[in-house]
């Protein structure tokens, strides 16, 4: 998310997790949950090799291997740059590789080969250790609407709090904004009412409220203002 810039109030679609040893699939299931609502996913889909979300590269360290190898390096590279995925996770997972270049047999070590890792397109992929996740990036227009209607939400708290208001205090909200917004205020109401303590949540060409403030979100305007619901009103809704 950080590498992409997207924001954790934005659902995504999926992670893809590479399982293996060192992660196995019924550890990841038995948090799956608590993952999603972290990372703020809908899903987790697994794959069983690293080739599958990372493609990979690797070039001799001219440095380590020049001197040592002399005018042999030239094959050597030419040899490198035609590895599959394949053997240079082996490689990589194993630190070292042989090769056969012109009658010779040269041992790599760990250090001897630069590797670069290029994810999947659409997706992100990070590693750490044993651990390889790939996050789906694509924002479809529902998801977006799901993530501006959170954005709301926190916008709604913070004018709460700003007023004033009790935690457990009622509200009333009338709000208007640009029309992707306004609809995905609308589209998410149930969800936004609920998680604001709101009883109403009402468009208006010029909300008003004991708090009223304009905000940019994600290149949309929305306003909204927030009133609170005295306990006799709060009874009779």
């Amino acid at each position: 998310r950080n590498q992409a810039g997207i924001n954790v109030r934005q659902p995504l679609p999926r992670i893809l997790v590479v399982t293996g040893t060192g992660v196995p699939k019924e550890d990841v299931e038995q948090v799956k949950d608590v993952i999603l609502d972290e990372v703020n996913v809908k899903d987790i889909e697994y794959v069983e090799h690293t080739s599958d979300v990372v493609s990979r590269s690797a070039k001799p360290d001219f440095s380590r291997l020049g001197p040592r190898l002399g005018d042999l390096v030239k094959a050597v590279n030419q040899k490198v740059r035609k590895l599959d995925d394949k053997t240079i996770n082996e490689y990589v997972e194993t630190g070292t590789l042989t090769l056969s270049v012109d009658g010779e047999e040269v041992e790599l070590g760990p250090d001897d080969l630069i590797v670069q890792s290029e994810g999947i397109e659409g997706w992100l992929v990070e590693q750490e250790g044993d651990v390889t996740v790939a996050l789906d990036t694509e924002v479809t227009p529902e998801l977006r609407a799901e993530g501006l209607a959170r954005e709301a939400v926190k916008r709604i708290q913070n004018l709460r709090k700003d007023a004033g208001f009790e935690v457990t205090d009622r509200i009333e909200i009338a709000y208007d904004g640009t029309p992707t917004i306004a609809e995905a205020v609308a589209a998410h109401g149930d969800r936004i009412r609920n998680e604001t303590l709101a009883l109403e949540l009402q468009p208006s060409d010029a909300p008003t409220g004991e708090a009223v403030e304009a905000f940019e979100i994600d290149d949309e305007q929305l306003t909204i203002g927030v009133r609170r619901v005295e306990a006799d009103e709060a009874l009779e809704s």
